[in-house]
């Protein structure tokens, strides 16, 4: 799978990710501001190969559908959210 950096970068906004410019781009999710996870890609502006995508699905805890509805714009945070919970990644909140 290859991946335009820009989709990515839109994906990571849609979903409320903190993202930071630094020697890489790092993109770190917060919920209730505690921090859940972390990701990032190189610098750049071109397409994203090899197996860049595969490890930032991974990092964002993702199968291969879900990503792709990410990219593609189905999936919007409360249900990225709601998949991190299900995962016992996010608390239930009370």
């Amino acid at each position: 799978m290859s991946l335009h950096s820009r989709e990515i970068d839109a994906a990571w906004k849609k979903i409320g990710m903190e993202v930071r410019d630094g020697r890489d781009i790092h993109a770190r999710l917060y919920v209730d501001d505690v921090l859940i996870l972390t990701t990032r890609r190189s610098k750049g502006s071109g397409p994203i190969g090899g197996n860049i995508p595969h490890l930032i699905r991974q990092q964002m805890r993702l199968n291969q559908d879900q990503f792709h509805d990410l990219i593609g714009c189905p999936l919007d945070r409360e249900e990225y959210i709601a998949i991190l919970r299900s995962k016992g990644l996010v608390p239930i909140r009370n």
